[in-house]
């Protein structure tokens, strides 16, 4: 943990996932009803992950993780900063497959911020990756979107966004994401 900061955590659960679907995980200028408040809000630090849930019917689903760089009222770009790979296990006996995971980005102290997600010119600023959604209308700024505080949230850039990518199979998904932060 950085001095002087206070740790904020969100959880978003959502069950039978049917279907690629994105999600805001934080939303970085919501400080009315994220646990960020009016904590300054310049960007968002993530120190960890928690990942837990069940794939059924034996489909098989990836869940990105990554911070907004640009967006607008026709789409957005994201890039990823962790994926989490969900597939059941075929057995003739049960075709739920169990996810757990943890991951704490904070390398156990030794890199307290974490990931640093501030995003600047359209571009993080403190990480690189080659992994990214761009011109994709799930990161449009005038939908709403599910998120840990409801329904109604609209993505901006410096939100951390979650994409459950449905990538075979005719399953369904369960899941919990916790996430652990820090704002500056």
């Amino acid at each position: 943990m950085s001095i002087g900061r206070s740790q904020h955590v969100v959880n978003l659960g959502v069950e039978g996932i049917s279907a690629s679907t994105p999600y805001v995980l934080i939303d970085l200028s919501d400080t009315d009803n994220f646990p960020h408040g009016s904590a300054e809000v310049g960007e968002i630090h993530l120190l960890g992950l928690v990942i837990d849930g069940e794939d059924k019917s034996d489909g098989a689903f990836d869940i990105w993780f990554g911070v907004v760089l640009e967006n607008d009222a026709t789409d957005g770009s994201v890039q990823w900063v962790h994926v989490h790979h969900a597939e059941t296990v075929e057995n003739p006996t049960d075709s739920t497959g169990h996810i757990h995971e943890v991951v704490d980005f904070t390398l156990g102290g030794q890199n307290p911020e974490g990931i640093n997600c501030k995003v600047v010119d359209g571009a993080l600023v403190h990480f690189a990756g080659n992994q990214s959604q761009s011109n994709n209308v799930n990161w449009q700024n005038d939908e709403n979107r599910a998120s840990p505080v409801g329904t109604t949230t609209k993505v901006g850039v410096g939100d951390l966004v979650v994409w459950v990518e449905e990538v075979a199979g005719t399953g369904t998904l369960d899941i919990s994401i916790t996430g652990i932060y820090e704002t500056a």
